[in-house]
Order: C-alpha cells, then sequence, then structure tokens
C-alpha cells in the first residue's frame, strides 16, 4: 500500500459557496481512493466530484459517488478511480465553514 506523504485540506468556505468545497489536489500521481476526515457538519450527503486536472470540469464519480455523511464527524475511505483532483460537494448549505482532511491511497 503505498499513501500521499502528507494530508491535504479541502474547504467549503461559505462566503463563496456553502455546499462546495474548492478544489482540491491530493498530489504526486492518481490515486485509487482517498482517506478523508469528515467534519462536523450540518446534516447531509456527500457527492465526490473528480477532474482530469486541476482547473478541469468537475463531475460526480458515478455510483460511489454519494456518502451518507449525516452530521459528519468520523473518517471514512473513498473510491477515486485513478484521480488525483476532487471536490467534495454537500446536499445541504452549510452553516459555518468546514474543512476535509484527505490523503490518497493506492494499493
Amino acid at each position: 500500500m503505498i499513501l500521499a506523504n502528507d494530508w491535504v485540506t479541502g474547504r467549503i468556505n461559505i462566503a463563496v459557496d456553502d455546499d462546495l468545497t474548492y478544489a482540491i489536489d491530493l498530489g504526486e500521481r492518481e490515486w485509487d481512493s482517498v482517506l478523508v476526515k469528515i467534519p462536523t457538519l450540518t446534516s447531509s450527503n456527500l457527492t465526490v466530484y473528480v477532474s482530469k486536472t486541476f482547473d478541469g470540469t468537475y463531475s460526480a464519480l458515478g455510483n460511489s459517488a454519494t456518502v451518507v455523511a449525516g452530521t459528519g464527524n468520523y473518517m471514512d475511505e473513498w473510491e477515486l478511480c485513478g484521480h488525483r483532483y476532487l471536490k467534495i460537494g454537500t446536499s445541504a448549505s452549510q452553516a459555518a465553514d468546514r474543512v476535509f482532511e484527505l490523503r490518497g491511497k493506492r494499493s
């Protein structure tokens, strides 16, 4: 198993967009999956969006895109199918900024 060297963050900044993080670069290469520390949330489901480039068009990642997070505050692992760039969307507007911590993983 290979893990990215460092954890990176993805932020929902409610002053900019209250239900979608900025683009996140997991670094170094494409990853099979991502370890995610999900912060406390306004109750919602999460959707993973991926792109081939950092500034590209982001699309929901198939059937595995939606994660029932509820109010969050736990750790999970999501399939990425060889992607490096992602965004995390919530199904409900967040009441405050949220910071996700992520780390790429290869089998």
